[in-house]
């Protein structure tokens, strides 16, 4: 069975083999921009790792040697509905040679891609087949949120870039609300470990080698929860008390939006933009402004009163969006706001973007219609579903993302960006958005969205290099063993400690004794089912190709944590019910999370900057020693 993500337009299968030996190349013909040197040199790594079989690379007119060619021809370009398509490429394997064929080089390289797919499970022995292919949405996108507890170490940035473009996603957003060293705001990052303008650069070249365009993203109206509590900015806060407030994960959520009527907040958010957008190669900017949820609540209540808080929104939009348009690039910013007010797109400039966004299973489509309507141009934005949660809910993940898909491709939207959140510290490992990144690039390539488990078991076999093709159900079925997630767990805990969302944490009690009728039944149940798959996993592991094993480690690990926060939960359910549980040995407990918490430490020191672990730490640290007193 061949397997290629995202899935060709068109694919014939054929009879026979091309076998690739010391005397092949892969030879760039006469057409081929210098660029196209790295794309043949992508495949002779591939094909090294995957076969051992080294070809050289060469560059000749006429009379190459059997192997692989890579050429450049308007004739090979694709056009469908009238348009050409800049991304088209054609394939085809003979027993003779592979051809990979395009009008431009973006073609080139997907084809490369694809071909990249092909030697991975097929080594040196190829089959012969003819694709056709272009992709049916010009942006697929992902979106990693860089700023709410966890910033990449520079080399796993690469790693993923390297991972996302074999999968021909070609638009990357790494979302900053203060997580770099912006000028004047020490007091913002100090106790961070901020990206730098040299990051920025040698990460954006990096993604362009990789046809990736790596956009600017930084907060500037909602989200300012860092940069607001400061005595230098606090008084640029819409809400009055922002100074010095103590921090929760909680509250991180709450208190965080600009005072509109302010001209300094205006000041500082194009100070912020002038010094960031110089160090992108894109045109686009995206400004965010969502979730204000504040706004015309404390200082701008006057104003809002007076022309009511949408219609101070749209003004701050559109003073922003021309602030970036003065410097040469096209806004992008959240539709969640005026969602609200669909026609109020028409007063903001006629080419912003409005990225409209729903992470339900069953989002809603009138939102995005109706944008539609008013002449937004749209990216649809679903969700890898893992903010919030030890394990991904990867079932939430693939109805998400195929159903913003299909909207996309209904609504004529301009793309897919798919997003990565970072709420309540990031304590996700992102290797597990992997897969929901997968799913965001094969459903905006090709709107013929293949069932849940056969793109599972080619995500399995591509990615993880899994024979079996079941490595992914197996953590899909993990995935929904989580009694509690983390972000319920963290808001009960803050409770415990801080008194914060009391009324929230209520409300929970009240759901999930509805729900449950026996809760330790249900967490026992739940932790062995943990327990079955992660066996499962492990027995995986002597299949799975040897350079992709350090990806299954943290699942693993991840799993392990899953069952201490249901079992943690159990313990404080018991206490809420005025119970104990003799069963339950505490301070063993608290041990076992303190020791879980020292490897999530390591995992996240191989990927990651320190930024702030140490927020969850701290209450990791609190819940182990509240275990131990009871």
């Amino acid at each position: 069975m061949i397997r290629i993500l995202p899935r060709p337009q068109h694919i014939e299968e054929r009879e026979g083999r091309l076998l690739l030996d010391y005397h092949c190349r892969i030879t760039m013909d006469s057409s081929c921009p210098s660029e196209v040197f790295f794309y043949a040199s992508q495949l002779a790594e591939q094909l090294k790792k995957s076969s051992g079989i080294e070809l050289l690379i060469d560059r000749r007119t006429s009379g190459a040697h059997k192997g692989i060619v890579l050429c450049m021809s308007e004739e090979a370009g694709i056009t469908r509905e009238n348009k050409k398509e800049k991304e088209a490429y054609r394939l085809e394997i003979t027993p003779d040679g592979a051809t990979v064929c395009a009008a431009e080089k973006e073609g080139l390289f997907n084809g490369v891609q694809t071909l990249r797919q092909l030697i991975i499970q097929y080594g040196s022995s190829l089959p012969c087949l003819y694709i056709e292919d272009y992709p049916e949405l010009s942006v697929r996108g992902w979106f990693m949120d860089v700023t709410r507890g966890r910033i990449p170490k520079m080399t796993y940035l690469k790693e993923l870039a390297d991972r996302c473009s074999l999968y021909k996603i070609n638009q990357m957003h790494l979302y900053i609300e203060h997580t770099f060293l912006f000028d004047g705001l020490s007091e913002v990052w100090r106790d961070d470990t901020p990206l730098t303008a040299q990051d920025i650069l040698e990460f954006d070249a990096y993604c362009a080698e990789r046809n990736i365009e790596l956009v600017p993203s930084v907060a500037t109206f909602g989200h300012l929860y860092k940069v607001l509590r400061t005595k230098t900015f606090h008084e640029l806060s819409e809400v009055e008390e922002a100074e010095g407030t103590a921090f929760s994960f909680y509250e991180r959520m709450c208190h965080h939006t600009l005072n509109s009527t302010d001209d300094r907040a205006y000041e500082l958010v194009c100070r912020l933009i002038d010094e960031y957008s110089p160090l992108f190669r894109s045109n686009l900017f995206n400004i965010n402004c969502d979730e204000t949820f504040d706004l015309g609540r404390g200082r701008g209540k006057e104003r809002a009163d007076e022309i009511g808080s949408h219609v101070m929104y749209v003004q701050w939009v559109n003073r922003v969006c021309e602030h970036v348009k003065a410097i040469g690039k096209r806004p992008m910013f959240w539709g969640d706001i005026i969602a609200a007010h669909p026609e109020a797109i028409k007063e903001l400039p006629e080419d912003v973007i409005c990225m409209t966004w729903d992470y339900s299973p069953t989002p809603r489509e009138i939102n995005v219609k109706k944008l539609w309507e008013n002449g937004a141009h749209q990216y649809l934005c679903p969700g890898v579903q893992g903010w919030n949660q030890a394990i991904h809910q990867l079932d939430n993940a693939y109805e998400n993302i195929k159903q913003m898909a299909a909207f996309a491709h209904k609504y004529d939207g301009e793309g897919l960006l798919n997003t990565d959140w970072g709420d309540f510290g990031h304590f996700q490992h992102p290797e597990l958005s992997m897969v929901g990144i997968v799913y965001g690039a094969a459903f905006s390539w090709n709107s013929d969205i293949p069932e849940k488990s056969a793109i599972n078991a080619d995500i399995s076999v591509i990615e993880y290099g899994d024979r079996s093709a079941s490595l992914v159900e197996v953590i899909s079925h993990m995935s929904n063993q989580a009694v509690v997630n983390w972000g319920e767990f963290v808001r009960i805990l803050e409770n415990c400690r801080y008194q914060v969302a009391e009324r929230e944490v209520t409300a929970f009690w009240e759901k999930y004794d509805e729900q449950t009728e026996n809760s330790q039944n249900q967490i026992e149940f739940c932790n062995e089912a943990i327990r079955n798959d992660m066996a499962k996993v492990s027995a995986l592991l002597v299949g799975i190709e040897e350079g992709k094993r350090k990806y299954i480690a943290p699942i693993l690990h991840m799993a392990e944590g899953q069952i201490l926060i249901n079992t943690m939960f159990g313990v404080i359910k018991n206490v809420h019910d005025g119970q104990q549980n003799p069963c339950t040995d505490k301070r063993a407990l608290a041990e076992a999370f303190e020791i879980w918490y020292y490897e999530y430490r390591r995992q996240w020191h191989k990927i990651s900057r320190e930024s702030e672990l140490y927020r969850i730490g701290e209450l990791i640290f609190w819940l182990a020693d509240y275990i131990r007193e009871l």
